[in-house]
């Protein structure tokens, strides 16, 4: 490698015979050398971004015809490593993660506007992500106005959404299909929402027949804008949020001999890299069965693992674990994935990273 080379700047990538495999982005501080954005030679330039962006656009436009929420690039699912860029509404809300992108975001944001003609967008650059780039946290990019709060259509609700304080880029759109899925099997049922975040797996519950949902979150912020949701969507709908560690809340509903029909478990990644994998596992199952002794015998568990160092396996074995601590058993029901807008390469194992498990408790 060129040691005149510098972060973010356009290299050949060559096999072992001095043949072109294609171009990426370098970055000698980064533990990924290069991220590729072609498997040829071409450069990476507005042309490149403007296909890789009509090519993202044309998916989610087929997949999502009516929908105006979702999740516009998904980084290297959509052949652009180092941004992630999502639709809320008239706003985009995008994250800067590499050198590369650095470099190049306004030329990027530029596209966006020519072909979304958004009212404002935020280009967040406070991820913790950007250490392993060498890079600083900075304040956001902005373009056009972008108020504090934005109301956005999303499958059916309007949200009260912080695309500049909220976590990643102010929603998680990635359990769109879940949050349906799951809200299937709640009809007459007492559901727990841990990690409920803007409870949105909580009005998807409520507003498909469930008897109760109790949502708990430790974000004030978080617990804030899911009252302000519930009221716009479902007011005296039977969903209330509660400010609380989820641990801890999950040993006072044990000592209060609380008991549910539906549990659902989103955590944040307890494993962000392989070193982590051991102790994350050992959380993983901690929190479950501590869910599954509040399930009813006949209640349903929807749980799941937003890292790509589990995968559906690990993750199966995990809950086996989980179940075998509260001295209780499972059925499984179905394993979900991320919605389609967040795309996943065969290629690319990092980018299939959302594992969903539905189980049933039988004793």
């Amino acid at each position: 490698m060129d040691k005149g080379l510098g972060a973010g700047d356009h290299v050949v990538v060559q096999d072992h015979r001095g043949m072109p495999i294609g171009v990426g982005l370098y970055n000698p501080q980064s533990l990924i050398a290069v991220r590729l954005y072609a498997r040829h030679v071409r450069p990476i330039d507005a042309d490149l971004f403007r296909d890789r962006i009509d090519m993202a656009l044309a998916l989610r436009r087929r997949i999502l015809p009516v929908e105006v929420t979702y999740r516009v690039v998904h980084g290297e699912g959509d052949h652009l490593p180092g941004i992630v860029i999502d639709r809320y509404g008239d706003y985009l809300s995008a994250q800067s993660l590499t050198a590369g992108i650095e470099r190049r975001i306004e030329q990027i944001l530029d596209i966006l506007e020519e072909r979304l003609a958004p009212r404002g967008i935020v280009c967040r650059r406070d991820s913790q992500a950007r250490a392993l780039e060498g890079l600083p946290l900075l304040a956001p990019i902005e373009r056009g106005e972008v108020p504090d709060r934005v109301e956005v259509p999303y499958e059916g609700l309007v949200l009260t959404s912080d695309l500049r304080h909220g976590q990643k880029t102010g929603e998680f759109l990635d359990q769109r299909e879940n949050r349906k899925r799951v809200a299937r099997e709640s009809n007459g049922r007492h559901v727990l929402d841990l990690y409920c975040y803007t409870g949105l797996f909580s009005l998807h519950c409520c507003m498909a027949g469930a008897a109760s949902v109790l949502g708990i979150d430790s974000s004030a912020t978080a617990i804030e804008r899911a009252r302000m949701n519930a009221e716009r969507n479902a007011p005296g709908r039977g969903v209330t949020f509660r400010e609380d560690e989820v641990e801890r809340a999950l040993e006072g509903l044990a000592r209060e001999d609380a008991r549910f029909d539906m549990i659902v478990l989103d955590p944040p990644a307890l494993v962000r890299s392989k070193k982590a994998l051991a102790e994350g596992a050992r959380k993983y199952v901690a929190i479950n069965s501590a869910a599954l002794r509040l399930l009813r015998p006949g209640g349903t568990l929807a749980t799941g693992t937003c890292s790509h160092h589990v995968d559906a396996t690990a993750f199966l074995e995990i809950l086996r674990a989980a179940a075998k601590h509260a001295r209780t058993e499972l059925r499984l029901v179905e394993v979900l994935g991320q919605s389609r807008d967040h795309p996943v390469l065969l290629s690319a194992r990092e980018t299939s990273y959302l594992t969903m498990v539905m189980a049933e408790r039988i004793r």
